[in-house]
């Protein structure tokens, strides 16, 4: 999706509050949305915890298959992924200004996600695990959002797209997962990363000005927490994303 202008997406007119500058408006996830969100964000941040301490020049560590995120250490994607569960799942601060770390990472989320379900469809025994521990599966967890997002919409066409939750049609499943990222990404600018950062200076200020895209969108800094402070996002991401959603 083009922008059709800079403010719109990057901030509403007058300094107004908001959580994130969605495809859909200014808005705080809730209810099943935010649900399937924080699920996945937990399980990214478990996993990323274990791998702090990897020597970085080892190869990409628990790869999502977003370069713009899968380039940065393990204790820059913890701290992306704090700074994104804290607009688009809690109402405190300013909405942030949309960036290619930023975006990226919405996407390494809805990557995670889709993950989870080709291995619910591919090991059935990872949905009666689920089951006994008393957990939505993740096939669950996407119809709700699914249902949740195309009724916040008034988009009661796409509802005949929803795969039963048995089913194993991972093309249905990814059509589903991709119409949740759209519902909060613009766009996929962020995939163009190095590509822009290596035009020419005035080539890439005429197109950044026809994609309506911000000048520092590429060149904004993903945060890089000290060792100390690594522990302290992940706790305090894990207190955002465990609580009970409204």
């Amino acid at each position: 999706m083009v922008k059709s202008n800079v403010q719109t997406r990057h901030g509403r007119p007058g300094g107004l509050v908001a959580m994130w500058h969605t495809s859909r408006g200014d808005r705080t996830l809730q209810g099943d949305e935010a649900t399937l969100v924080r699920e996945a964000i937990d399980t990214m941040v478990d996993v990323l915890s274990l791998h702090v301490d990897d020597d970085p020049g080892g190869g990409i560590i628990c790869e999502s298959g977003i370069a713009a995120f899968d380039q940065l250490t393990p204790s820059q994607r913890i701290a992306l992924l704090y700074e994104t569960a804290s607009h688009l799942l809690t109402e405190k601060g300013d909405a942030p200004r949309l960036s290619a770390p930023l975006e990226a990472t919405v996407a390494a989320i809805f990557k995670d996600v889709r993950d989870h379900v080709a291995i619910e469809v591919g090991f059935p025994q990872s949905t009666e695990y689920a089951r006994w521990v008393e957990r939505p599966g993740w096939r669950h967890l996407v119809a709700s959002a699914f249902h949740s997002v195309t009724i916040m919409e008034g988009d009661f066409e796409s509802l005949e797209e929803l795969p039963l939750e048995a089913s194993g049609d991972m093309c249905q499943w990814e059509r589903v997962i991709e119409y949740l990222a759209d519902a909060i990404l613009w766009d996929r600018d962020f995939e163009f990363s190095g590509a822009f950062l290596d035009m020419d200076p005035e080539i890439l200020r005429e197109r950044r000005h026809r994609l309506g895209i911000d000048d520092d969108y590429f060149t904004q800094i993903a945060p890089d927490p000290r060792p100390a402070e690594v522990a302290e996002l992940v706790s305090a991401t894990r207190k955002i994303v465990r609580q009970k959603p409204r």
